[in-house]
């Protein structure tokens, strides 16, 4: 299993992938450094330090392995996080691995190395350096989590409309964040920011226009909404609109694919309702009733097993076959709902 795909995932489109390749490469090179590489390395100098004290494993401390867990622990949630759902959203890469390594050097370099001078002889320069390369390791994750940020979407380009990511661009004046289904913007209005958004079902349309500003004029993406025009000020505007058409295009096109999912199914199940059947009958099948779906009796079968019942035997008989029969014919009606129906709107979901 590859722990980062080699190609952004999700993309049906060879142009797209293609466009995005080399973009994608470098930020991957950098997010497996970040992520993976350089977390993993502080948990070797956790390790370090706990074996430093006594080469003999067995007699270590019991209480010396929990900076050790404490970092490799940080490792696993960092790699599982990003496996599911970090990695489309770049703009966490940062604080994510911030907030992990900086628990790295908490929980597990400042504890291990405290327990390394204390216990160990003759190796302090060893320590002092361990401890040099936990922290160093640790901003330069920092470091590479942010630059992969930037080699990613640093410089706007169309294709990333029709990638899964979350696209969150900033600028002087603004900031915007474009997710698969919704835009939020924030927007500096008379020295207090301002923020806004919309979904993708209320974005009725997306333009370029000019803006005077104090010192030149500046293009701006308008955003047309169901409840009003927003301008927010940004140096990409053009790239950010196409780029913005091109993701409410393809949140559309999802849209359309679900309803004709939904109608598809929807035709389905009027069909196997159609087709839906109760049947109940006497012990010695002398009486039996057939009812369909909407619990009309569809089908009265007498057999000469009746012959010596009275009439109201007979009756009888007959309104307690078509009760069973009923209640047979929900029965099965409501199995078809659950498996079918809510088995497939629980796969659409997971989907």
């Amino acid at each position: 299993m590859v722990f980062v795909p080699r190609m952004i995932p999700m993309i049906d489109s060879p142009q797209v992938a293609i466009a995005l390749a080399a973009r994608w490469h470098r930020a991957r090179t950098l997010v497996l450094l970040s992520m993976a590489g350089l977390p993993a390395l502080i948990g070797l100098v956790c390790l370090t330090f706990a074996l430093l004290p006594r080469l003999d494993v067995s007699a270590m401390p019991w209480w010396s392995a929990i900076p050790v867990l404490a970092a490799f622990l940080s490792v696993i949630a960092l790699v599982v996080w990003l496996r599911r759902d970090g990695l489309t959203d770049p703009a966490s890469w940062f604080p994510a691995t911030v907030l992990m390594t900086g628990s790295q050097l908490v929980l597990g370099v400042v504890p291990g190395f405290g327990i390394a001078v204390r216990s160990a002889t003759g190796t302090a320069v060893v320590v002092k350096a361990l401890l040099a390369v936990g922290v160093l390791s640790a901003g330069s994750a920092w470091s590479l989590s942010r630059r992969a940020h930037r080699a990613l979407l640093a410089s706007p380009v169309p294709e990333l409309g029709a990638t899964p990511l979350r696209l969150v661009f900033r600028g002087r004046l603004s900031r915007i964040a474009i997710g698969t289904d919704r835009v939020d913007w924030t927007i500096r209005v008379s020295g207090s920011w301002l923020d806004a958004g919309v979904s993708f079902r209320n974005l009725r349309d997306v333009s370029v226009t000019t803006k005077s500003s104090s010192s030149d004029d500046a293009l701006a993406l308008v955003l047309h909404t169901s409840s009003g025009r927003w301008t927010v000020p940004t140096q990409d505007a053009a790239v950010l609109c196409e780029l913005l058409r091109l993701r409410k295009t393809s949140w559309e096109q999802r849209v359309e694919t679900a309803i004709e999912r939904e109608r598809e199914l929807y035709h389905e199940m009027l069909h196997l309702l159609a087709t839906a059947r109760g049947t109940a009958s006497t012990a010695d099948e002398s009486v039996s009733v057939t009812v369909d779906a909407d619990g009309v009796a569809t089908g009265i079968e007498l057999t000469d097993g009746i012959r010596g019942k009275n009439p109201q035997r007979i009756s009888a008989e007959l309104m307690e076959c078509f009760s069973r029969a009923r209640r047979v014919a929900r029965n099965e009606v409501q199995d078809l709902m659950v498996q079918r129906y809510a088995g497939s709107a629980s796969e659409k979901l997971a989907a």
